[in-house]
């Protein structure tokens, strides 16, 4: 199910569409971002442009695990998977692209503080970097979507006793 996470109300109706439906949800995968803004500068701000990345990137990721967790807890084994990127980790952070790469940064810490939150509900949550892939924003020449996503089912399709709380690329850890 699709809907528009900067939406303020979409994942509560969202939700509310799956619980009538079908009573839990097992996966859900927060994908959603804007504003690769690599021509930008953290000291000469586009504030439009980091409000809304963060909008979507962030509080709109927040919103749906809100929303979502209940129904990601009522069957045990619940996986919430936040899509972020190699450029929100802190550990490789340079310059440039500051909207971007600050909010995927801020996706990796609610990403810690909600695998800690719903650990004993049983749902495992993971943030996972697909790498630079050939899509409307990653542009051509990055790995193909396949490639990219395997990484994103595998996080999904964790056992219950997987990892949670961790930040991965093709099932390999990286550094936050």
């Amino acid at each position: 199910m699709a809907f528009d996470v900067a939406s303020p109300d979409a994942a509560a109706r969202a939700a509310a569409d799956v619980e009538r439906r079908f009573g839990r949800l097992d996966v859900l995968i927060n994908n959603a971002a804007i504003h690769y803004d690599t021509g930008s500068r953290a000291l000469l701000p586009d504030w439009t442009d980091i409000r809304e990345a963060f909008e979507t990137n962030v509080f709109g990721a927040w919103r749906a695990a809100s929303a979502f967790a209940p129904l990601l807890g009522a069957g045990g084994h619940g996986r919430l998977v936040n899509v972020s990127s190699e450029g929100g980790s802190l550990a490789s952070m340079g310059a440039g692209a500051p909207a971007y790469s600050t909010s995927k940064a801020t996706l990796n810490a609610l990403t810690c503080v909600l695998a800690a939150e719903l650990r004993g509900a049983g749902v495992l949550v993971n943030a996972v970097c697909p790498g630079w892939v050939a899509t409307d924003m990653g542009g051509p020449g990055g790995r193909p979507v396949a490639q990219g996503a395997a990484g994103i089912v595998w996080a999904a399709t964790l056992p219950d006793d997987g990892p949670t709380g961790g930040f991965f690329r093709d099932g390999k850890r990286l550094p936050w």
